[in-house]
């Protein structure tokens, strides 16, 4: 019956995670019919080279989408013994194992059978601001930032009071859960393809830094989450003794190289919107994980062009 249940779990996983494909795939085709449409419409309406050259100033706006972190750094929430926040933390602490024995309704031995070995985290919302500063209609260089709060999610199989007889073992699956928070800063340049005032791809490169910090590390046993985060320092903890917590700073400053492919759409000389996507390679620093991976966001921009600045 456990197996099932694992099964199960699984496949859910996968489910989700291709809905989630699924969901961009159609925003990326809907992004395309409607820049193709605007392109056919006003196929007549293109800036003139001196035109070009004048159209230079500041414009700003806000950013949206879906981010997608790569699953190289999910491990660090896996629980595993050498992982700084790891299962046997909980384990060991004598007054925490009496109460997980109640907890799971155990009488001898509790041990981990399984850990993840394929945690990964799930697409999020990704927001934020940008500006940016235009030489002329097709060049300029910009700022963003950007913010999205990731979440990995797996479980961990527990085995409950083994038996040297020849029986269906006890399995529990506890979840493991990762909460972690990125604030992304990128500095980039972009050019845009083409002099058509309505409808231009657009394309961007740049440098990244992001910044990490670890919300939640924990593990679900019957229905309590414990936290393996080290909230106590060396000491272990104790009921009711009023111990001192710490605040545990984990993650830190990362950084990397991006680019980035999106369709400008005017709909007015002071509004526009830019669907796209960027590849950001990166690295990301969560104590030992700190190697380059590549990270997706597939993006909304809302454009607003400042009427000092900009002419016609």
């Amino acid at each position: 019956m456990s197996g099932v249940r694992f099964d199960f779990y699984l496949m859910k996983a996968h489910y989700s995670m291709s809905g989630s494909w699924l969901w961009v795939i159609r925003i990326l085709a809907v992004s395309s019919i409607v820049l193709f449409t605007f392109s056919s419409v006003s196929a007549q309406e293109f800036y003139s080279k001196e035109d070009c050259v004048k159209r230079s100033g500041f414009e700003y706006g806000g950013i949206g989408g879906i981010y997608i972190a790569n699953n190289a750094s999910a491990d660090f929430y896996s629980g595993k013994p050498e992982n700084e926040n790891n299962v046997d933390y909980i384990f060991s602490n004598s007054h925490w194992y009496e109460e997980i024995r109640h907890l799971l309704n155990f009488y001898d031995t509790v041990f981990v059978r399984e850990y993840p070995q394929k945690m990964g985290y799930s697409p999020a919302f990704s927001f934020g601001l940008f500006v940016k500063y235009d030489f002329n209609c097709r060049t300029g260089i910009y700022a963003q930032f950007y913010y999205a709060k990731l979440r990995a999610n797996d479980v961990v199989t527990i085995e409950v009071d083994p038996k040297e007889y020849l029986t269906e073992p006890d399995i529990r699956l506890c979840p493991v859960k990762g909460v972690e928070e990125r604030n992304l800063l990128d500095l980039g340049i972009s050019h845009s393809v083409g002099l058509n005032k309505t409808a231009r791809l657009v394309l961007g490169a740049g440098i990244n830094m992001n910044n990490t910090l670890v919300k939640e590390s924990s593990i679900y046993l019957g229905d309590k989450k414990y936290n393996m985060i080290r909230i106590y320092g060396n000491r272990p903890y104790i009921p009711n003794s009023n111990q001192q917590q710490y605040e545990i700073r984990q993650g830190g400053i990362g950084f990397g190289l991006f680019g980035s492919i999106g369709a400008r759409i005017e709909f007015s000389p002071v509004v526009a919107i830019e669907p796209g996507f960027s590849t950001h390679y990166m690295m990301i620093n969560l104590e030992e994980k700190t190697g380059f991976s590549p990270q997706l966001n597939f993006y909304v921009k809302i454009i607003f062009r400042d009427l000092l600045n900009f002419s016609e």
